[in-house]
C-alpha cells in the first residue's frame, strides 16, 4: 500500500504524497479543478511579481 492512501484525504501532506507518487494528473483526479486554478492564479502572481518589481525599482532610481 503506498503512502498517499494510508494518510487521511485532507491536507496539503495528503495531496504532496499523490503529486510525488502519482503525479499531477492523480492530483486533478483527486482535488479537482480548484487546485488547478489555485495553482495557475499563485503562477501567475508569482510572474506578475517578477515583472512588476523589477520595473517600480528602475522607476526609482532613473525617475527625474
Amino acid at each position: 500500500m503506498k503512502t498517499a492512501e494510508k494518510a487521511p484525504k485532507k491536507g496539503l501532506k495528503y495531496y504532496r504524497q499523490v503529486v510525488k507518487e502519482r503525479g499531477f494528473k492523480a492530483l486533478m483526479k483527486e482535488a479537482g479543478w480548484k487546485v488547478a486554478l489555485i495553482v495557475f492564479l499563485f503562477f501567475l502572481g508569482k510572474g506578475l511579481l517578477w515583472l512588476t518589481i523589477p520595473y517600480l525599482v528602475a522607476k526609482g532610481i532613473w525617475a527625474d
